[in-house]
């Protein structure tokens, strides 16, 4: 079974994915005060971030269909009620799954309350929309290196889905954590709110399928990760129709 797990990796910060999560329109080019918070906060998270990255395949994966409780998915014993990754698993005849975990780290979550306290919003604002791109790199990042992975086996990878997507309700955070968490300890602290919160808050846990009917990958593009992978130096890309 596929285990992964690093401590501080990589995080490439591109600025136009930065300024597009800060609200600025494609091509603007920032400057002065803008400028100096950007290149600040990505200095600041350079020396003192710690993300990290946890993923397993998991044991087992079944789907129970539609029924009287609804449809669901079960996750090595553990019901997942969620009739939107029921039909996402079914549709790609997905037979088996990964699960991850992602994370900007505490430092930054910690670093932002200061800043807030400190009467510096323009400052915490900027750290705030650093930590939320480094959980989307990250989760690109993975989704990445399981197509590495999957390569090889003959295998699909399918992006992600996670609690609080459209169909899963949020509140299933605590059971996925707990099926991680019941592998081994993770690179970093997280834990699951009654809310369904994460905390710290800039952490992701997503479901990556995984199927062997690579045959159907053109029929399935919009289900395959490769589809809306933002990794563009991917060598690991599969063809999906594009010119």
């Amino acid at each position: 079974m596929m285990e992964w797990s690093e401590a501080r990796p990589e995080v490439a910060v591109q600025t136009a994915e930065y300024q597009r999560l800060l609200g600025y329109p494609r091509g603007y080019v920032m400057d002065g005060r803008s400028r100096e918070l950007a290149d600040w906060a990505r200095e600041w998270y350079a020396e003192h971030g710690r993300p990290w990255v946890y993923a397993r395949e998991a044991e087992s994966i079944a789907t129970d269909g539609a029924s009287v409780s609804g449809s669901s998915v079960q996750i090595e014993g553990v019901r997942f009620p969620s009739a939107a990754l029921r039909r996402r698993l079914e549709k790609a005849a997905a037979g088996s799954a990964v699960l991850a975990a992602v994370s900007a780290g505490t430092e930054i979550e910690r670093e932002a309350q200061k800043l807030w306290n400190e009467d510096k919003p323009d400052e915490y604002y900027f750290l705030e929309v650093l930590g939320s791109l480094v959980v989307e790199r990250l989760t690109t990042m993975t989704g990445a290196r399981l197509c590495a992975w999957a390569e090889g086996r003959e295998m699909a990878v399918l992006p992600h889905y996670s609690p609080g997507y459209p169909g899963w309700d949020v509140a299933q955070q605590s059971r996925l954590l707990g099926l991680l968490k019941g592998a081994r300890n993770l690179p970093g602290n997280l834990e699951a709110l009654e809310s369904g919160a994460l905390r710290p808050k800039k952490s992701l846990l997503a479901v990556f399928g995984l199927t062997r009917h690579t045959d159907g990958v053109r029929r399935l593009a919009e289900l395959v990760a490769c589809e809306s992978c933002s990794l563009a130096s991917c060598q690991y890309r599969r063809m999906t129709g594009e010119t």
